[in-house]
């Protein structure tokens, strides 16, 4: 493949937001990796300051997919012909010559999109030959497929996006963005001098998200007491957050260093580079301060999960909510928007991690004695072989869901990379050191579903579809997999089906 690419043009289409730009970067080094490969992203303008400063890309394309989606949301066939509105905006990109594309969003537009290089290889989300529909990667239902019960994920939109370029080893141990030397410089003379410098960013894309103001406050106040310097980050459309902020802060408000609103992705980017601790919601923000460096304490609750997007590298600390309904939906939540599941991690605990995170403590002790109660947990980013991990600072209460979630994890693995193969030592310590032993109560249950893993894989390698179709009625957690038969390579499927039995078995013997 890389000598096909040698003089081509490979184009990455992400036009989400920040967050999801940054953690395109590990799919951006892999197939930069290509030797004489050139490197194009498509992005909104709001994006186009990451994507210029990511070390890997060529050329930065920018476009606004408003007057588009108005295009296709009129009645505009994307299989047929386009009207003229629709040729006039895309006029400059088709000018241009593309021989492979990476579409990353699931939508219309995206799929699209690609029909205007019709002679490019297209990876990704595309028009089905059908007409019918999106399709995306051959192992693209697998991760689909758990959104049906999100306890189940344990794989990071970082590595799923790498995996499209199919690495034979993970490309890239962190987020990637190059801070110029000059915004450090100014984002030294913002930032009060000689102090340890603590960065709060108070919101998120959803409410869901945000972990109470009142809790920030009660968390910033005590660290402004110990001598840290606190400084606000955000968009100018959260400035109302900071407002609510210092009035909840009260008297000692005046300490506070209130960049709200007040600098660009860039300047952004050199205030992060020299905080010595970022406390965020699951945000851009949050994965902009791991793509330079920063020290994170991760905030998690609602529908953010930090195995499918937490701050992507290690040695970060992350607080994770496990309410009963939770990981929920966001467009949809169980709670309604009332949200109780924010308030599972109390203001002390995070206090107190910050404080040990300040002083020097690896993230594996500062995690460890938080009192978080039986809803929340403390993890740590790790790499493997694979990609993202997160290990258990203490040892947590297991249950089918558990291992089940591990179990999926090592067979999306397989499915999605041609080179992996389970460190089965790895996933053995991961278990037995991380997880509480699987309760008597659910063992039966256990070991009933690891059979039907095996079961499952001689189906597909006997392409019996009317009988991984059962299996996957008979265990819903294997649908995932059962619903690939026929539509995937039988021997690696299969091959997946076992690797998710052997965790399962793994389970039944493992416990802290």
């Amino acid at each position: 493949m890389a000598d096909r690419q040698k003089t081509g043009l490979t184009l990455v289409m992400q036009m989400a937001r920040l967050g999801d730009f940054l953690q395109t970067t590990p799919l951006l080094r892999a197939l930069k990796s290509r030797v004489g490969s050139s490197l194009a992203v498509l992005v909104t303008p709001a994006v186009a300051p990451l994507a210029e400063s990511c070390p890997v890309v060529d050329q930065v394309w920018t476009l606004d997919p408003g007057p588009l989606l108005e295009c296709l949301q009129a009645g505009s066939s994307p299989q047929g012909g386009m009207p003229s509105r629709w040729n006039r905006l895309t006029a400059q990109l088709s000018e241009r010559r593309v021989d492979e594309i990476y579409n990353l969003n699931l939508g219309p537009l995206g799929a699209a999109l690609c029909r205007i290089w019709d002679r490019a290889a297209v990876r990704g989300w595309r028009w089905s030959g059908r007409g019918d529909g999106l399709v995306g990667a051959d192992w693209s239902g697998f991760v689909m497929g758990l959104v049906a019960d999100r306890r189940l994920t344990r794989l990071h939109l970082s590595d799923i996006l790498a995996s499209y370029a199919d690495p034979p080893s993970p490309p890239a141990s962190s987020l990637e963005y190059v801070v110029h030397e000059t915004r450090r410089q100014d984002a030294l003379e913002l930032l009060p001098p000689s102090v340890p410098k603590v960065v709060l960013q108070l919101g998120a894309n959803s409410p869901l998200r945000r972990w109470p103001l009142e809790y920030h406050a009660a968390v910033a106040g005590a660290l402004l007491v110990q001598g840290a310097g606190v400084i606000l980050v955000g968009s100018p459309s959260e400035r109302l957050l900071a407002e609510r902020f210092l009035d909840e802060l009260g008297p000692i408000s005046h300490r506070v260093c209130n960049l709200m609103g007040q600098t660009g992705i860039p300047g952004l980017a050199g205030v992060l580079s020299q905080a010595d601790l970022v406390i965020s919601n699951d945000t851009g923000t949050l994965h902009l301060a791991t793509a330079v460096g920063a020290k994170v304490l991760g905030l998690y609750m609602g529908p953010a999960v930090l195995h499918e997007t937490g701050p992507y590298g290690p040695h970060h600390l992350v607080l994770q909510a496990r309410d009963m309904c939770g990981p929920c939906q966001e467009q949809d939540p169980v709670c309604k928007g009332r949200a109780q599941c924010r308030r599972l991690l109390k203001p002390s605990a995070v206090y107190k991690a910050a404080l040990a995170l300040l002083q020097g403590l690896p993230p594996q002790e500062a995690g460890t004695g938080l009192d978080l109660g039986p809803h929340a947990g403390a993890l740590v980013g790790e790499h493997d072989g694979f990609g993202q991990i997160y290990r258990p600072v203490e040892v947590q209460e297991s249950d089918w869901r558990v291992f089940g979630g591990v179990a999926l994890r090592e067979a999306g693995r397989m499915l999605m990379r041609s080179a992996y193969e389970p460190d089965w030592a790895g996933v053995a310590a991961e278990l037995k050191q991380g997880y509480s032993a699987c309760p008597e109560s659910e063992r039966p249950g256990l070991a009933r579903l690891a059979g039907q893993a095996e079961d499952l894989a001689a189906a597909v390698l006997n392409e019996d579809r009317p009988r991984a179709g059962l299996l996957a009625a008979e265990a819903p957690m294997l649908k995932p997999l059962a619903d690939l038969a026929g539509a995937y390579r039988p021997g690696r499927l299969g091959d997946a089906c076992l690797a998710a039995a052997k965790a399962l078995r793994l389970a039944l013997d493992s416990g802290g």
